[in-house]
């Protein structure tokens, strides 16, 4: 759980990123943080396996925000982490993880970015 702060620092820096070099090194250190989770994934469908616990708690606000965004992005920074990816799949099917956002936060989203002036909100 310290860990996802660290990456959610990287990962929200990228997301709100006004150029282009600092997303390029936000969305580096926020890959190699997903490397580091990669390797500690072994089962499914979560963190620990069949149980959901605190820690998919902690990063599936995290990895909500990267079906947010172009896909073409999100596919850049997941390719390679097939874990990962299987993990944020599960996640977001979560009953209570899709149920923890209204209908309209993909917008609300996408307003902050605009808002913001972020790079990702074209």
């Amino acid at each position: 759980m310290e860990y996802g702060t660290a990456i959610l620092a990287d990962a929200w820096q990228f997301l709100n990123a006004k150029d282009r070099a600092t997303a390029d090194a936000k969305r580096a250190a926020f890959r190699a943080r997903l490397e580091k989770l990669e390797e500690a994934l072994e089962q499914e469908p979560y963190f620990a396996g069949p149980m959901f616990s605190m820690v998919d708690v902690v990063f599936a606000p995290l990895l909500r925000y990267f079906d947010l965004i172009d896909p073409t992005v999100t596919q850049r920074i997941f390719q390679g982490f097939p874990r990962v990816l299987l993990w944020r799949e599960a996640l977001a099917l979560r009953e209570s993880v899709a149920g923890a956002v209204g209908r309209d936060y993909g917008h609300r989203f996408k307003q902050h970015l605009a808002e913001h002036q972020g790079i990702l909100a074209d």
